[in-house]
């Protein structure tokens, strides 16, 4: 009985893997190895197209939106550009653009199902000689995957994803809408997305009206758009779209003759432009997104938003204040004879900058660079002499080297202490560019952006602390993941650019003057060669400055019998009005939120 049971519980423990066992021991180990692979394998693609599966695909042919910012308080700014995102129809794009494009980024387009196998070998084996991720084997369908989808990194996850999507974007749509829509959502830099912003930013056409030379670098651009953009690296942009001829020319989309031709083409764009020219907001949001360069990096995406540091409230407030202000000084007595400002024509007209700002934080809430955003011309970033404006640089070198300042001689101050000295405080300051070895350096008679000169002035005000004047706090795609926090550590603001206790010194020099009743701190200046004046309002919340001025400047208008004062007049009170305003603004939202707080509580007693 025993044996029976015996020879039934050996039985039982018999296993489909057993039968290896009749085989040579080692032959036995491999058949089971290979056995795995395989069933690992057909796991995997179970498991990755189950989680394409969860992809909605009608996103792929979804309406297309702009690139958009918004202020602190998540309220609709405008969109980053002025070239909307029209949907170009497979009819309306040229067969070289086409081709163009299939030469460049995917041979095989028509041939293949979303993969082409062979080149995701031949890169496998690239990345693993070179250890990095050397070389893609993305085909227009997995970038379209990805531009959709937005499925990550860098990362082989991120790869076989893109790839299960990618097939399933094959098994719905046909060739000529995976084409269309990816040429619609393509990422070509500048804030601009598809072909119809890219034809109208690069060359002022429509798609269809493009020629062979300029298909070849808008498909050669997508592959780098911040090294081959045709603007600013226009070198780059010649390289990179005779590569794109040749290919079409080995892909026989085109004859030598017609190569030849097109690549003998000079590059001729439209030109640099601007954000939306109606904004004097989304021209500074625009420029920083090109100082931060991240935008580029987000190729993959198909649009973008931003989050500013902007009050809304505040902007409206600023504009309101700011144009009475320059009408009531064209309507005084002393502005007879003078230009004046009729509707939008402004040419020759007083102009005024209005920056505020967070005195601790360093956040941009209102900034006009101008009266009116239409002429396309920021004036913190026209050149100026700043004059007194800079004595604070000389002025806090001195104090540094324990040198003794020449209050009426910023001059004479600045010998004490050298060139050397004084350029390398200034840069750290925020002047950029060359400066000049001479002693028009101390006096401040040198050309510098106006932006330049309040970056230093913020600086000195803040305590020497690494706190640098911004608009844009984080970018994201218009899912809301964020791409980049704009924000500098707690140790980073805390950190000393400038020595804190000669800051603090010369933040009591010429030309601030602290007001004991109001406590705040005022600069007010005429600066050299009559680039205008400067005022600066700076309490413990907000700073204002403003500038008020001419661009080209007339010595017979400044001249003229109370001219100059009047325009120093309007420049220190627009300063203090708006200023006024801004904490008015801020004491009514807190006196607000003690009102909602004190029924809580008394609820909950």
């Amino acid at each position: 009985m025993s044996g029976t049971i015996g020879n039934g519980m050996e039985n039982r423990r018999k296993r489909w893997y057993d039968l290896f066992g009749l085989l040579p021991r080692n032959l036995g180990r491999v058949l089971l190895w290979l056995s795995i692979i395989p069933i690992s394998f057909i796991v995997i693609l179970i498991i990755y197209a189950w989680r394409a599966d969860q992809y909605n695909l009608d996103e792929v042919l979804a309406p297309l939106e702009n690139c958009a910012a918004y202020d602190r308080n998540g309220q609709w700014i405008g969109t980053l550009t002025d070239h909307d995102r029209v949907y170009v129809a497979r009819h309306e794009l040229p067969d070289n653009l086409v081709n163009a494009f299939i030469a460049r980024e995917d041979e095989a387009f028509f041939d293949h199902g979303g993969i082409v196998y062979t080149s995701i070998i031949r890169s496998i084996c690239r990345n693993l000689t070179t250890l990095s991720y050397a070389q893609g084997a993305s085909t227009i369908t997995m970038q379209l995957a990805r531009n959709c989808y937005e499925l990550g990194g860098k990362t082989l996850d991120r790869k076989i994803l893109e790839m299960a999507v990618a097939r399933r974007i094959e098994g719905k749509y046909s060739k000529d809408e995976i084409l269309t829509a990816y040429l619609n959502r393509i990422y070509f830099g500048q804030q601009c997305y598809g072909i119809a912003q890219a034809a109208d930013l690069y060359f002022g056409k429509k798609v269809g009206d493009l020629t062979l030379a300029e298909c070849a670098t808008l498909a050669g651009l997508v592959r780098g758009p911040s090294i081959y953009n045709p603007v600013s690296s226009p070198e780059a942009a010649v390289k990179v779209r005779n590569a794109t001829l040749e290919r079409m020319l080995e892909c026989e989309f085109i004859t030598q003759e017609q190569m030849w031709k097109a690549s003998s083409e000079p590059m001729t764009v439209a030109g640099e432009k601007e954000a939306s020219p109606a904004s004097y907001p989304i021209l500074v949001i625009s420029r920083e997104l090109g100082s931060l360069a991240c935008c580029d990096q987000q190729e993959e995406t198909s649009s973008i938003f931003v989050m500013t540091t902007l009050n809304l409230d505040f902007q409206r407030m600023v504009e309101e204040v700011s144009e009475p202000a320059l009408i009531a000084l064209e309507n005084s007595p002393v502005w007879s004879g003078l230009p004046k400002r009729v509707d939008n024509h402004l040419k020759g007209c007083v102009q005024a900058a209005v920056l505020c700002v967070d005195s601790r934080k360093g956040d941009i809430l209102a900034i006009m660079g101008g009266r009116s955003a239409l002429d396309g011309v920021d004036r913190w970033q026209a050149k100026i002499m700043p004059g007194e404006l800079f004595t604070p640089v000389v002025n806090l070198c001195a104090v540094d080297q324990r040198r003794t300042v020449i209050r009426s001689n910023p001059e004479v101050t600045g010998r004490g202490v050298g060139f050397n000295t004084v350029i390398e405080t200034a840069g750290k300051a925020g002047y950029k560019g060359d400066l000049p070895r001479s002693p028009d350096l101390y006096a401040g008679k040198f050309r510098t952006s106006l932006a330049d000169a309040v970056n230093a002035l913020y600086m000195i005000g803040n305590g020497g602390l690494n706190v640098q004047l911004s608009a844009v706090r984080q970018v994201g795609t218009t899912k809301k993941n964020l791409v980049m926090v704009n924000a500098p550590s707690s140790e980073e603001t805390h950190r000393e650019i400038l020595p804190r206790e000669s800051v603090h010194l010369v933040a009591g020099l010429p030309p601030f003057r602290y007001d004991e009743r109001t406590r705040r701190t005022v600069v007010n200046v005429a600066l050299p060669e009559y680039s205008g004046h400067f005022s600066s309002v700076r309490g413990r919340y907000y700073t204002v400055y403003v500038w008020v001025g001419f661009d080209a400047p007339d010595e017979a208008v400044y001249k003229k019998r109370g001219v100059s004062a009047a325009l120093a007049k309007t420049c220190s009170t627009l300063a203090e009005d708006v200023y006024t305003r801004a904490e008015a603004a801020r004491k009514a939202a807190a006196a607000e939120r003690r009102e909602q707080e004190t029924p809580q509580e008394q609820t909950s007693l």
